[in-house]
């Protein structure tokens, strides 16, 4: 039992503490291990790790042939594509144009390279252009205008899609001036329910702007503020910039807490506990 249990969760807890710590700690032997020493063993592993889940993958697709079970054709495919792939590998273009057996490298002329260029790329650019409409469609349902957040994701969403492509830098700053006063309107009558109010606050606003685009020879890209070119800019590297930096720190919160649970030994799932 000291084997399965308390010697791995030892190893884990002594080396992920190195690990973790020796960003803190300026010794040149701790820092070599962290450089160097962990991320190969990291590598040795993930090697391990790979080659075990692809016999896994290819255990299943047999036992799905063997049962005849949905969709089992495809596995077919799934297992030949393996053993080709893998073979591939270790096939190498001689001089002559003579398909030789060598190592495999990675140049031109390869099998390997072959299959990469005029099949896994194909099959690739093939499952993006598919994920376009899954996208499109988790898009619609997430516009929904249900709350407040959402209304403002639709709107920032329809700023970043409509000012990056070339029709955006053709829309007028003044006519998103005019709906703005409309969408505030809308706001207003939300609020007030009376409708002399919303009457009375779009007017004014509509005349403002038309009087200051009179004033100002109506620039298409100015005030910039209302240029959906330079309006999506600003969403793009400040907003988005704050959510991503927040959702990278939550990240790193969790993976140091998870970490800290390794190394005390509270976290026993890579033991099967």
């Amino acid at each position: 039992m000291i084997w399965k249990r308390q010697i791995p969760i030892l190893i884990v807890a002594v080396v992920g503490a190195i690990t973790l710590f020796g960003w803190f700690i300026d010794q040149p032997d701790i820092k070599s291990f962290v450089d160097d020493d962990a991320t190969q063993w990291y590598d040795i592993l993930a090697s391990f790790a790979i080659i075990l889940g692809a016999l896994n993958l290819i255990k299943i697709q047999f036992q799905k042939v063997a049962k005849k079970k949905k969709g089992w054709p495809y596995s077919l495919f799934a297992i030949g594509g393996f053993f080709f792939a893998i073979t591939a590998g270790f096939f190498i273009k001689s001089l002559d144009n003579t398909v030789v057996w060598g190592a495999h490298v990675t140049t031109e002329g390869t099998l390997s390279k072959w299959i990469f260029d005029y099949m896994f790329t194909p099959l690739s650019a093939t499952m993006f252009s598919l994920l376009a409409f899954f996208v499109a469609s988790a898009s619609y349902r997430a516009f929904r205008i249900r709350n407040f957040e959402a209304t403002l994701l639709l709107v920032a969403g329809i700023i970043i899609m409509v000012g990056r492509v070339p029709i955006g830098s053709m829309i007028s700053s003044w006519f998103i001036m005019y709906i703005s006063v409309l969408a505030f309107g809308i706001g207003v009558n939300s609020w007030k329910k009376d409708k002399m109010i919303t009457f009375g606050v779009v007017g004014i606003g509509i005349v403002i702007v038309t009087i200051a685009g009179f004033l100002t020879g109506w620039p298409i890209d100015q005030p910039g503020i209302f240029y959906l070119p330079i309006l999506q800019e600003w969403i793009y590297f400040y907003p988005n910039v704050a959510g991503a930096r927040a959702i990278m720190i939550g990240i790193g919160l969790g993976i140091f807490a998870t970490s800290i649970r390794y190394i005390l030994g509270i976290e026993k799932s890579y033991i099967g506990e």
